[in-house]
């Protein structure tokens, strides 16, 4: 999944300011396929959507994981 730029130019840093991630997880017949993490919510919420509506794929869930910086 790539990334899009943020309008201020500036490249995202590698954990999420708020330690959170989210990735979809869907399943097209018997195999359960994911996307990639990312700490835009927004795409992973904009993919839900899509994917919930379309015919191709089921069970279709966002995940979330926290992000701890050691």
């Amino acid at each position: 999944m790539s990334r899009a730029s943020h309008p201020d130019g500036d490249e995202p840093a590698t954990a999420p300011a708020d330690g959170r991630e989210w990735r979809l997880r869907y399943r097209v017949g018997d195999l359960t396929h994911f996307t990639a993490w990312t700490s835009e919510f927004a795409t992973v919420e904009n993919l839900y959507e899509q994917y919930r509506r379309g015919d191709y794929g089921h069970d279709v869930v966002i995940e979330r994981r926290a992000v701890v910086q050691g």
